[in-house]
């Protein structure tokens, strides 16, 4: 990028902490959006960094010898057009000719708006996949870039999309804030000792990351921002770690005869695995700190009964436990077993969602409490509280935890997950915790296969069905989404098409919490043979009963998400089965693969990369821009030794 232009010695330059206002084009409202993806500076903007990179060839016309290669071209619009497809879909083809000759085809499907934003004459930089028909040309999953954009090098950048801000614009701020920061102002990184090579002055890195020549130049800046992002990472997990341990919690110690008890309120036989973890977390219950835990299991391991197992022993000693569900279905499964299995104790079991929530909760007395969302909202107060389990910790953000922790003095915490955690993702999100992990399943809990069905074969699908039903088993059906006007692969239109045929049941989000309780009771008594919903029915929905669980349009689902599907059925004495119909993506074909929840684990990283794993939401840290816990794991290893070695006295 040059530096010395007519345009930067008119314009003064831009103190890294000025507002984003300072940058044209930046209203308030602007603002508002980026704040919300924590960009408030203009430091933060330049350090808002492409999520994805990939390498590409700069052409000044369409060439044979690139057909297949990503490719940036620059042409002139020819002509536009628009063609109307059945089922009021469109296809818009923009015909672009290049001044280095010959044309080229970009095409957009159900974006008929297209055609009035590119007038002929103009002149546009295209990105895209170069292929040829016949004697044309075309770019499959062309991008056209903004008016005036002038990206540089021989690499396409990808950035995080942010809502309600248009790439087009981000790029455009991106661009002035790079031209325009007073580089001189930007402190140096502060890194432990080993890591001086990482030390570079920001300039040129952050220029190589927003415009590099090539991938090369790219990585190299990526790594150097990595290290800085990690040393950030393990900084705060280290304190996390030493003020948990520096903290004093309240002791809950379990003795024999407490033992005795509380197995005897469990109606389950614990597996080694369970034992074992049932005797850390009553070590660490025992003091002298607040125990801090992740109880990581594959689906149908147990995890709700080690949990319950220590919620015992505080609730023994008088002291109240918070149970935070992602779902008010599964808040409500567990409030219904656990009251269950505590009737007589004395332990007073309440529930409190969104849809059944209390003003007050009982003051005196051993109380057990689950809940949703709403257990973090409002001015409910949590009595003497002793133990924060979360269930299914990838649904919230460690802010949400750490509200639902602050209503109580310094409480134990337990953290589940049936999703198993890739070793590189703990290492970050998880370090300053104990890991528990629970492989093997109870006796009589087998595996389930998936097996792929290509959507044209649905009435396979629905021969399968009706076995099912006939050898006495209950079926989910599963869609990605609710669809009540009709669309395919919709609630509405799979019920429609099932429910003369069989017993069926509705449920979804939408439905009031008393609707859907009725209808999975009358599930699990068999009053209701097929139940069909969305992934409302992902977690923790237990009929023992249920043989077979089929996907619908299971392309459109992660790998997690169809790996706790197959989780619902074979809970009982007969093997289970998940079909998931619809394309074989990557996905759907990983899932058929193995049944090993942590095989998937890794190839869900592998696929997703870690952006949408380490989001805001997921991690609490909200400057993870450059760092990849796959690509990256000899970097974490380093860093978190340094941090180590600079921590110790």
């Amino acid at each position: 990028m040059a530096t010395g232009d007519a345009t930067e010695r008119t314009t003064p330059l831009l103190a890294p902490d000025a507002a984003l206002a300072a940058v044209p084009g930046i209203g308030p409202a602007s603002q508002r959006r980026l704040a919300a993806v924590g960009l408030r500076t203009v430091l933060d903007l330049v350090q808002f960094f492409p999520r994805r990179y990939r390498p590409l060839r700069e052409l000044a016309a369409p060439d044979e010898a690139a057909v297949g290669e990503l490719v940036r071209l620059r042409g002139r619009v020819q002509s536009v057009r628009r063609a109307w497809l059945p089922g009021r879909r469109s296809m818009v083809t923009i015909v672009f000719a290049c001044d280095g000759g010959g044309t080229f085809d970009v095409m957009f499907f159900n974006q008929p708006w297209l055609q009035k934003n590119h007038a002929v004459g103009d002149e546009r930089l295209v990105e895209g996949v170069l292929v040829q028909k016949g004697r044309r040309f075309q770019l499959h999953g062309g991008k056209v870039l903004a008016r005036g954009a002038q990206p540089s090098g021989e690499v396409q950048l990808r950035y995080p999309e942010i809502d309600g801000i248009a790439g087009a614009r981000l790029v455009q701020w991106l661009q002035h804030a790079l031209l325009h920061l007073d580089f001189a102002r930007v402190p140096p990184p502060s890194l432990p000792a080993g890591l001086e090579e990482f030390g570079h002055a920001p300039a040129q890195l952050l220029l190589a990351m927003h415009r590099p020549a090539n991938v090369q130049e790219h990585e190299h800046a990526r790594r150097h921002f990595a290290v800085r992002e990690a040393v950030a990472v393990f900084a705060a997990v280290d304190r996390a770690a030493r003020a948990r341990s520096q903290r004093p919690g309240r002791a809950f110690a379990v003795d024999d005869a407490l033992a005795a008890r509380i197995r005897g309120r469990i109606p389950l036989q614990l597996t080694a695995d369970q034992e074992a973890a049932v005797q850390l977390l009553w070590r660490k219950l025992a003091g002298p700190s607040a125990m801090g835990v992740l109880l990581q299991g594959d689906v149908g391991t147990g995890k709700t009964a080690v949990a319950i197992a220590a919620a015992l022993a505080v609730l023994a000693k008088g002291a109240s436990v918070a149970f935070l569900a992602p779902t008010e279905l599964l808040a409500e499964q567990h409030h219904h077993n656990v009251a269950g299995w505590l009737r007589g104790s004395g332990v007073q079991v309440v529930l409190h969602t969104a849809g059944n929530r209390r003003a007050s909760l009982p003051a005196a007395g051993p109380l057990l409490v689950f809940g949703t969302h709403a257990l973090l909202t409002g001015d409910l107060q949590l009595p003497n509280l002793g133990l924060v389990v979360v269930d299914e910790q990838h649904r919230f953000g460690v802010k949400q935890r750490m509200a639902l922790v602050q209503k109580g003095d310094n409480p134990h915490v337990l953290v589940m997950t049936a999703t198993p955690i890739p070793r590189t993702l703990a290492l970050v999100l998880f370090g300053d915790l104990d890991v528990a992990t629970l492989r093997q399943r109870p006796p009589g809990r087998r595996v389930v296969r998936a097996l792929h069905l290509p959507a044209e074969r649905w009435p396979r699908a629905v021969r399968a069905i009706e076995r099912a039903v006939r050898r006495g088993g209950r079926v989910f059906v599963v869609c990605p989404a609710v669809g009540e006007d009709g669309e395919k692969g919709g609630v509405m239109r799979v019920l429609a098409s099932l429910q003369g045929q069989f017993r069926c049941g509705l449920v979804h989000g939408r439905l009031p919490a008393g609707e859907r309780q009725r209808v999975l009771a009358h599930f699990r008594e068999g009053l209701v043979d097929v139940l069909v919903g969305t992934t409302v029915l992902e977690v923790g929905v237990d009929v023992p009963d249920a043989t077979l669980v089929v996907v619908v349009a299971a392309d459109r689902f992660g790998i997690a998400t169809l790996h706790q599907l197959r989780g619902r059925v074979g809970r009982g004495l007969r093997r289970g089965l998940c079909l998931l119909c619809g394309p074989r993506s990557e996905r759907v074909a990983a899932v058929c693969r193995t049944t090993d929840g942590f095989e998937l684990a890794e190839a869900d990283l592998a696929l997703r990369g870690s952006g949408e794993l380490l989001g805001t939401a997921q991690s609490g840290f909200d400057d993870l821009r450059a760092l990849d816990p796959v690509d990256d794991l000899d970097l974490l290893l380093r860093v978190r030794q340094a941090v180590a070695a600079e921590a110790r006295p």
